[in-house]
């Protein structure tokens, strides 16, 4: 079969590497120069580790990443509000999203991957799709994956009606070296009126930090932040937030509106097929953006290896539809809960989270490991 992946993004990638092992004909399209990833960190979880089984990919993920037991959450004086211990017996993983990008890439031929290609138009139909470009010539696939990101431009074709939501909140990332966490294997995350701080560790005493504030769509003045601003804005949270923006670089500080996607009842148009951001785009606060690439990517190759190709099809969109739309509901409500600014709300909040067991914040996360594979 030939395939044609639009995006060489995470869940594209792990897609190409998979169908290329199977023994199709896969071509890539990055409309970049070259393969790069926006972003600081990002986690891996076990859910899709498991669904990867003894795969080399799984092994090259693991060797890259920093082991991560436990995620805390505490109040902006540092006051402990849940701590969720990760599921045992299982490998869950921080990386840098560059260290994930080119760990995934080595496992797809370099002729496989074209860059510069960016796609303008599809033909989609029962038998075959035809992919034009900018600046090369047409090109017909028996399948195509759009994996080309949350403004993509496969699903405006197969599903114009598509709606992006703005979450009300705008976040900003950073990497930092040398620093010295209390615990490498905790992420943390501060939550008070000014908005909310994670710290995740990564190996070799580094981590990645974000900093959700909530902001109008587009705000100019946010646009403007830098290091002083967030600085000052912060100052007087615990001191391994002022520690970490200290530890940041003046540049490589990146700032993102959050949006998710109201879920799609179909990823599968014909022969045309919908993954990763481009199918169910996520807030990231259950930190499962990247990780329902993959299972997407898994899933949908195990179809193709276990069933005919429209039982595949139908199997696919079985699976993930209903899944991605419960992480994307899941999300959203964790995010609007996390975000709550006025100090009235935030201390009714922080008490209940308090009264709370912490098998309450485990069992939110249950369903993700519960998910079929094929």
């Amino acid at each position: 079969m030939k395939i044609g992946i639009v995006g060489a993004g995470i869940g594209g990638l792990t897609a190409a590497a998979l169908f290329h092992e199977q023994g199709h004909e896969v071509k890539v399209f990055e409309k970049e120069p070259e393969i790069k990833e926006l972003g600081a960190g990002i986690g891996i979880g076990d859910n899709v580790l498991d669904k990867l089984g003894k795969h080399d990919l799984a092994k090259g993920i693991k060797n890259a990443g920093q082991i991560i037991k436990q995620m805390a959450i505490y109040d902006e004086a540092q006051h402990p509000l849940s701590t969720v211990e990760l599921k045992k017996n299982s490998v869950n993983l921080t990386l840098k999203r560059q260290t994930l990008i080119d760990v995934i890439a080595s496992y797809v031929p370099d002729h496989a991957i074209y860059t510069n290609h960016r796609v303008t138009k599809m033909e989609n139909s029962d038998m075959k799709v035809t992919l034009h470009f900018a600046n090369q010539e047409p090109e017909t696939f028996d399948l195509c994956i759009g994996a080309d990101g949350i403004h993509s431009i496969i699903r405006e074709t197969v599903a114009p009606k598509a709606k992006l939501n703005y979450q009300g909140y705008t976040v900003f990332r950073g990497m930092v070296e040398d620093v010295q966490l209390e615990d490498t294997h905790i992420a943390r995350e501060y939550w008070g009126t000014k908005g909310r701080v994670g710290i995740v560790p990564l190996l070799n005493n580094q981590a990645y930090w974000f900093i959700s504030i909530n902001a109008k769509e587009k705000d100019i003045a946010l646009s403007a932040y830098g290091k002083p601003h967030l600085q000052a804005r912060f100052n007087r949270y615990p001191d391994e937030v002022r520690q970490v923006l200290d530890k940041q670089s003046e540049t490589g500080i990146l700032q993102h509106d959050m949006y998710d996607l109201k879920p799609l009842n179909d990823f599968v148009y014909q022969r045309t097929i919908l993954l990763g951001d481009a199918a169910h785009a996520t807030t990231p606060n259950m930190g499962q953006g990247a990780g329902q690439a993959m299972e997407d990517a898994i899933v949908l190759t195990n179809c193709f290896k276990y069933y005919d190709f429209n039982e595949s099809l139908k199997r696919y969109n079985k699976l993930r539809v209903g899944h991605t739309a419960k992480v994307i509901k899941r999300s959203r409500k964790i995010g609007k809960l996390a975000q709550h600014t006025n100090p009235l709300v935030v201390a009714v909040r922080n008490f209940i989270a308090k009264l709370l067991p912490n098998s309450y914040g485990e069992r939110q996360t249950k369903f993700l490991y519960k998910s079929k594979s094929k």
